[in-house]
């Protein structure tokens, strides 16, 4: 009786094993319970190196490999055609990197925030409105940061955080902030610019040959 596989490849899989294996890149259904799990086992490829890296695979290799186990198997995919394996090796190097990049990149984002802010209160002049206001209001001129400041500086930390839905640990609500739409975009553009060049490559390759 021919069994019927369907494979659904993510885009791109973050692998810390060296040994790359069907069941890491994709999710697998077959109503065979034990040809589920065999396809799930099949190796893909093995990285020897230690550093990290990165690779572009292709449904169809994956098919091969599971009508080469299984035969008379009929394999449906409903996910990518093409697909990266991006392989990080876990150590403590690398553990001590990815806090130092962190780091580096909340204080790049922290002050260049704090300046893009001053910068713009600076260009609208809002010392100077708020100085009117209070002697609009009051009849006196600003004696130093007053209910307006204050009130300002509370709206404005509040605003951060409804937008970016984000606090600390915590979120607001279960949507995606702005920051992770952008940076999802900005993940899959560098997917599809590494699987074309791989693509072109492989085709230079194939005329020089």
């Amino acid at each position: 009786m021919s069994e019927t596989i369907y494979l659904n490849v993510q885009q791109s899989s973050a692998i810390q094993r060296p040994v790359v294996r069907i069941g890491d890149v994709a999710e697998v259904f077959c109503e065979n319970k034990t040809v589920k799990k065999q396809v799930g086992k099949i190796i893909i490829t093995e990285f020897e190196s230690t550093k990290a890296f990165k690779k572009v695979f292709s449904t169809c290799y994956l098919i091969q490999l599971i009508t080469d186990l299984v035969p008379n198997c009929q394999v449906e995919s409903i996910g990518e055609t093409d697909f990266i394996v991006y392989y990080k090796p876990v150590g403590k190097q690398g553990v001590w990197k990815d806090r130092i990049k962190c780091m580096i990149v909340s204080l790049i984002a922290f002050f260049g925030a704090a300046f893009s802010i001053m910068t713009f209160n600076t260009d609208v002049t809002t010392p100077n409105l708020f100085a009117q206001l209070t002697e609009l209001f009051t009849g006196q001129p600003e004696q130093g940061p007053g209910i307006l400041q204050l009130t300002y500086s509370i709206g404005l930390f509040l605003g951060i955080i409804l937008f970016f839905n984000h606090g600390g640990k915590y979120k607001l609500t279960n949507d995606p902030s702005p920051l992770q739409v952008q940076m999802r975009q900005y993940e899959q553009g560098v997917n599809q610019a590494f699987i074309i060049d791989a693509e072109r490559n492989q085709e230079n390759k194939d005329v020089d040959s």
